[in-house]
């Protein structure tokens, strides 16, 4: 339960961010479950960009549109981590990463599967053998939500995630 509940609050600081922001005008268009899995993210279209705006205004509308998908993943992630694990459990990245695998690889755009799911995007040893590589950093991004914990034996590392606790 206390999963759930951190999961709804993480939902709802993003919800209270991006109307603060301007992102969203009112809730009439939100979807009715706290998993934002229905909002599609798309850059801008080709035909757009003649319209006059500066680089500089095309730059910022897409940082803006990768932050939301960003906190559309987390929220993703909080809500598969409360749906799985009880309060104060850990799950390994490895097992995290093939539930959303299997989720949201046929549902998300393929640009956020190569960047979330897959280490395509992340070239280097450290990834190596990690798909979920890109997700580990996006969590490593948001402290307050979720917890790291790695543990290394020899050559072999392991990851493990959980929610932040409410309860202190």
């Amino acid at each position: 339960m206390n999963c759930h509940i951190a999961a709804l609050a993480v939902c709802f600081s993003f919800l209270t961010a991006w109307f603060q922001n301007g992102c969203i005008n009112d809730t009439t268009h939100l979807p009715t479950k706290y998993s934002f899995i229905g909002m599609v993210l798309s850059p801008i279209p080709a035909e757009k960009k003649a319209d006059g705006r500066s680089r500089v205004d095309r730059d910022a509308d897409n940082h803006q549109l990768l932050q939301l998908e960003e906190k559309d993943v987390v929220s993703t992630v909080a809500t598969a981590l409360s749906d799985i694990c009880g309060p104060g459990e850990w799950m390994p990245m490895e097992k995290l990463h093939a539930v959303l695998l299997e989720k949201y690889a046929n549902v998300w755009h393929h640009s956020r599967v190569r960047r979330y799911l897959t280490s395509e995007d992340w070239p280097g040893p450290e990834s190596k053998g990690k798909p979920w590589y890109g997700l580990l950093m996006l969590l490593r991004k948001y402290p307050e939500h979720f917890v790291i914990n790695t543990r290394s034996k020899g050559r072999v590392t392991l990851e493990f995630v959980s929610l932040v606790s409410l309860l202190s």
